[in-house]
């Protein structure tokens, strides 16, 4: 019988095991060889599981990340686009970033990347961020809330395919505004919650007049929600020292139905000792592998 090296298999097998392996398998066997690397671009490569994995990175101290799996393995990963970068958000495998005075989609595991039109903000300042769906579906929408002062929002909202964005202010009366840590979406709605209510809401399909928001929306309407014991369990997990703190971004999770069905607040933990204290962020990022065509774009 002749023997057939690994190398050379038929590209439909090669397709089919691609399919079967989980992700940190499948993104090594990328790697393996030229014919192999082809075989995985054509296979459909699907999250592997519902629970979100944690990335970690230092925005100022180079690319090398650790990645915190479900089951709580713990990996290296160089991730060059994170370096001076931070993570507004992050929804079904994909992150939005900033980095530079740019603003655009980014998938850590593939690499896949698709910039964003001029951003209309420099620096970050108490920015808050979300996207309603995946950046390559036709009706992906990005919103960016910060604070201007005590008692007023300014929303940042650019609709895929347009190249300008849409800019709103929020005076929200006599309520004292804190720090927004989520956004949801559901149903066409955005909503940015401080800790326990809703400070602003709107319907995305619908022009923005007047004073739009909403206020004093309980967090217990979500179906469930994540707090911050589980940062705290990333942070033991991944063998930090009592000086770190770390921010994160707020993430959204969809059930099957495509409804908001947790939300994962952006959230701080601060160093239990102040010695030498050093500053790191996370995201909270499906683990799925997402391609584009090299011509995508908004």
């Amino acid at each position: 019988m002749q023997k057939v090296q690994w190398s050379n298999l038929p590209e439909d097998l090669l397709i089919r095991i691609a399919d079967g392996l989980g992700l940190i398998d499948f993104l090594c066997f990328r790697g393996v060889c030229k014919d192999w690397h082809n075989a995985s671009s054509k296979a459909k490569h699907k999250c592997s599981g519902a629970d979100p994995w944690f990335l970690l990175y230092d925005d100022g101290e180079g690319s090398q990340c650790s990645l915190l799996s479900n089951q709580d393995k713990i990996y290296t990963i160089n991730i060059p686009e994170l370096d001076g970068a931070t993570c507004l958000a992050s929804n079904e495998g994909w992150l939005l970033v900033f980095r530079h005075g740019s603003m655009f989609f980014f998938c850590p595991f593939s690499r896949a990347k698709i910039e964003l039109p001029s951003c209309p903000f420099t620096e970050l300042s108490n920015h808050v961020a979300a996207f309603s769906s995946v950046p390559t579906s036709q009706d992906c929408i990005v919103v960016v809330i910060s604070r201007i002062n005590d008692h007023e929002l300014k929303l940042y909202l650019l609709c895929r395919g347009n190249s300008i964005w849409a800019k709103h202010n929020f005076p929200c009366g006599i309520l004292v505004l804190d720090k927004i840590t989520c956004v949801v979406f559901g149903a066409w709605e955005f909503q940015f919650l401080d800790e326990w209510e809703s400070l602003v809401a709107f319907h995305s399909a619908k022009p923005l007049k007047g004073n739009r928001y909403l206020v004093f929306l309980p967090m217990g309407e979500l179906s469930h929600k994540i707090h911050i014991d589980r940062m705290m369990d990333a942070k033991s997990k991944l063998g930090l020292e009592a000086n770190v703190s770390i921010s994160t971004c707020g993430k959204l999770m969809t059930d099957s139905s495509g409804q908001c069905c947790i939300a994962i607040q952006g959230e701080n933990v601060h160093a239990t000792t102040e010695s030498e204290s050093r500053h790191l962020k996370g995201v909270w990022i499906q683990p799925s592998y997402l391609n584009i065509p090299p011509d995508q774009s908004w």
